[in-house]
């Protein structure tokens, strides 16, 4: 080390009046410092950002700073969980009018889903790698089979008379893309800027359940008596993945190269098309509810039960 290369910095340490100092690297001159001197752990070398050095964020393609960036990814979390038991809730209701039992199929349909969330967390870690691609894949096919998911179900009931297997396999699909979504997002905050794992994970769970407070209370007093069942899922759906993509084309474009932009576009536009298809053109279960009595539907299902 020459004196040259030694700059004095005698306020970045507070140990009896002995000075620490700075030495540029040769690499990436001008952008960084690595700071040598005593402290709390003497002889660790500390990174600080040399004169003239770009912002943390900018350093890691971020379009935002690192805090307002690890919201915005926070507030994606909050709507997708919300988004997540609209569908949830939205099968338990469908399979309360469909079904023998109400308990029963309640009971089925939310067990089924956890279940499937756990494969979907498991299935997840293979596209740590790449978690942003992956996060818009996951949020354009959820779209698609929760914006779906009470018209499938109708007309595998009604029409053909499949109502258990067909409520089964959309709630295992659904459960599977809703429980993938955790683990990327973690890697998405956690990529933003890195702390305890204790502390991520709080932070994370604590978005995820307020948003499904917002999901839980919006679908019975909002949503259900403005727009059906149906209807319902189909909104939810779009919303679902167009904060996904938004999220990635604008948190993380730098993550994606020009092919991967152009795939997350063409899956969101597809899914976008398949749910405004079948809002508008689908079947949609009749507005029918079990009367104070204890009697059936007011329309005729065959459960396959």
């Amino acid at each position: 080390m020459t004196p040259e290369d030694q700059v004095p910095c005698p306020g970045l340490f507070h140990s009896g009046g002995v000075g620490g100092f700075a030495v540029a690297g040769r690499r990436g001159q001008g952008r960084h410092r690595r700071v040598y001197g005593p402290g709390p752990t003497p002889g660790r070398l500390l990174a600080v950002p040399a004169p003239g050095a770009p912002p943390r964020a900018a350093r890691r393609g971020l379009p935002l700073g690192v805090g307002v960036a690890r919201g915005v990814v926070l507030a994606a979390v909050l709507v997708c969980s919300a988004c997540g038991l609209v569908y949830e809730l939205a099968l338990v209701a469908l399979g309360g009018l469909l079904g023998p039992d109400p308990v029963t199929e309640t009971s089925v349909v939310l067990s089924v889903m956890v279940f499937a969330m756990g494969l979907g967390a498991l299935a997840a870690k293979p596209f740590g790698d790449r978690p942003a691609e992956a996060f818009a894949v996951v949020e354009s096919a959820l779209a698609a089979v929760g914006g779906t998911s009470v018209t499938v179900v109708y007309v595998g009931a009604h029409s053909l008379g499949l109502y258990r297997p067909t409520m089964l396999a959309v709630c295992v699909a659904t459960g599977i893309l809703v429980g993938a979504e955790i683990p990327l997002l973690m890697t998405l905050v956690q990529r933003i800027r890195r702390q305890d794992a204790g502390h991520a994970v709080a932070d994370l769970f604590a978005a995820d359940y307020v948003g499904a407070l917002a999901g839980g209370l919006l679908f019975p007093f909002l949503l259900l008596p403005a727009l059906g069942q149906a209807g319902t899922v189909a909104l939810v759906g779009a919303v679902n993945a167009l904060v996904g993509t938004c999220v990635v084309l604008w948190l993380f474009r730098a993550d994606l190269d020009r092919r991967g932009r152009v795939r997350v576009c063409a899956l969101v536009a597809a899914a976008l098309v398949l749910l405004a298809g079948v809002a508008a053109f689908g079947p949609t279960p009749p507005a029918a509810t079990r009367e104070h009595d204890g009697s059936k539907c007011s329309y005729t299902c065959s459960t396959g039960a």
